[in-house]
C-alpha cells in the first residue's frame, strides 16, 4: 500500500524549474526563494489551467532576469524557484503533495492550489507547519472561516464585487435601462451571484421581472426563452457556468430575444468557441485583459505571451499570478525570509496587481473585483471602466436590440 502510494506520487508529482531545488534556507541570504505550488495539469480541472506550469517557470524567469525578490535585511535581491507538482484535480493528492513539500522539499512559502474543492483540505497543512500560503482561485467564503492563520486567497472575482462596474456601467448609460430578468445555472456559486445582484438591481432602482433556474442537463430551453421573451426585460442577465450556457445562449437567438443588452457572468472563449457568432454584442467579467495598464501588467503581459496563455480561454490566470505577486510583495514588505514576518506582512498589505490594488479582510478573503468586457467583431474588449477601456461600449447592443 505505501509502496503504491509513493509510486502514485512520483507519477503525478514532477518537481521543475531547473534542477531540483535545494532545501530552502529561512531567514539566509544565499537564496533561493522556494515557492512550492501544485497545478491541475490532469483531471477535470486541466483544460483550466494545463498551461501554467509552463507559465509559473516562465514567471520565475521573467522575475529572476531582474534579479528577484528585493530583501531589506539581505541588502540585495534574491531569485525564486518553484517546486511544481500535478495535484490531478484530486484534494486527497493535493494534500499529500503540500505534506511532501512541507516536510521533504522544505519549501519556504506555498502559493496556490486552486479550486475550492481543493482549497478545503489544503490550507491546514499551511496553519500545521506555519507556512504562509497564499491561495489562487480559492473563492467560497466560507473557506476562510475556519480561523486559519496562514492562508490567503487572490480569486478574481469574489461574488460581492463580480459585477460592481457592470451595475456601475448600467447607472450611467444612456437611455438607462429599467428592467432586468434573471436567468440561473442551478449551480451554488451561480446562484450566489444571482441572489447578490438580483438585490443590488433592486436596490439600484432596476426592477426585476423575473428569476428563471436551469439545470446543467437541460437542452431545450424553449419554455424558459418564452418567458424571457413575453417579459420584455431591458437586462437579460445570465448567471451560469459557459458550458452550461451553450444550448441557452444558441437557441435566445434563434427565437429572436430583444434588450439593450445580454450579459453573462462567465463570457469565455470556450463560449465563444460553441457559439460563435452568437456572442456578438453580449458584455460579460473578465478579472483583467491584456492592453489595460496597472502594476505589473508588462511582466504579466509578457508571461502569458511566452505561455501562450490568453486570458479569455484561461480566465483564471491573473488570480494565479496575483498569488505569487502576492507572495513577493509579502516577502519585500516583510524585509526577510522570515515566515512570521512575511505573515504579518500580507495581513497589513495593500498589493499591487494589474487589475489594481488587492487587500484582504481579517481571514485571509481578497476584494477582488473584475472589468465588463462586451464582444465587439468577434473580439472581446474592455468597455467599463471607461479609463481603462481598449474600446467604447456599443450601447443598446447593436446585435440584441
Amino acid at each position: 500500500m505505501k509502496t503504491h502510494l509513493l509510486q502514485k506520487l512520483a507519477g503525478a508529482a514532477l518537481a521543475v524549474v531547473a534542477a531540483a531545488p535545494v532545501a530552502a534556507k529561512l531567514n539566509s541570504c544565499d537564496g533561493p526563494i522556494v515557492f512550492g505550488t501544485t497545478v491541475s495539469e490532469t483531471g477535470p480541472f486541466s483544460t483550466l489551467a494545463d498551461r501554467w506550469r509552463k507559465m509559473t517557470e516562465v514567471f520565475a524567469e521573467e522575475v529572476n532576469k531582474t534579479g528577484g525578490v528585493a530583501v531589506k535585511a539581505c541588502n540585495k535581491k534574491l531569485p525564486i524557484q518553484f517546486v511544481i507538482y500535478d495535484d490531478q484535480s484530486v484534494p486527497a493528492t493535493a494534500v499529500q503533495l503540500y505534506e511532501k513539500m512541507a516536510t521533504v522539499d522544505k519549501v519556504d512559502f506555498f502559493v496556490g492550489p486552486d479550486w475550492s474543492s481543493i482549497g478545503g483540505p489544503v490550507p491546514p497543512i499551511a496553519d500545521k507547519y506555519k507556512i504562509p500560503m497564499v491561495m489562487a482561485n480559492v473563492a467560497t467564503p466560507a473557506l476562510y472561516d475556519r480561523g486559519l492563520k496562514y492562508i490567503w486567497g487572490t480569486p478574481f472575482p469574489v461574488v460581492p464585487n463580480w459585477s460592481a462596474r457592470y451595475f456601475d456601467m448600467l447607472g450611467k448609460v444612456s437611455p438607462k435601462p429599467q428592467t432586468i430578468i434573471f436567468i440561473t445555472h442551478d449551480n451554488p456559486v451561480m446562484k450566489g451571484i444571482t441572489a447578490t445582484w438580483s438585490k443590488k438591481a433592486e436596490e439600484q432602482g432596476l426592477k426585476v421581472l423575473g428569476t428563471e433556474m436551469f439545470g446543467a442537463e437541460l437542452k431545450d430551453f424553449t419554455a424558459l426563452i418564452a418567458k424571457v421573451r413575453a417579459a420584455k426585460a431591458d437586462i437579460v442577465y445570465i448567471s451560469s457556468y459557459d458550458n452550461a450556457s451553450v444550448p441557452l445562449v444558441q437557441q435566445m437567438r434563434q427565437l429572436k430575444v430583444r434588450a439593450m443588452d445580454v450579459h453573462h457572468t462567465m463570457l469565455t472563449g470556450a463560449l465563444q468557441r460553441q457559439v460563435g457568432q452568437d456572442l456578438e454584442g453580449m458584455t460579460g467579467e473578465l478579472s483583467w485583459y491584456p492592453g489595460v495598464k496597472g502594476a505589473y501588467s508588462e511582466l504579466v503581459e509578457t508571461v502569458m505571451q511566452r505561455s501562450n496563455v490568453t486570458m479569455f480561454d484561461y480566465i483564471w490566470t491573473l488570480g494565479r499570478l496575483t498569488s505569487y505577486l502576492a507572495m513577493i510583495q509579502g516577502i519585500e514588505k516583510a524585509g526577510e525570509v522570515d515566515r512570521e514576518k512575511v505573515k504579518a506582512a500580507l495581513f497589513k498589505a495593500t498589493i499591487k496587481s494589474p487589475a489594481g490594488d488587492v487587500t484582504f479582510d481579517e481571514r485571509g478573503f481578497a476584494n477582488t473585483g473584475a472589468f465588463t468586457v462586451q464582444m465587439q467583431a468577434g473580439k472581446v474588449q474592455v468597455v467599463w471602466p471607461p479609463e481603462v477601456a481598449t474600446s467604447k461600449l456599443q450601447w443598446p447592443s447593436p446585435s440584441w436590440k
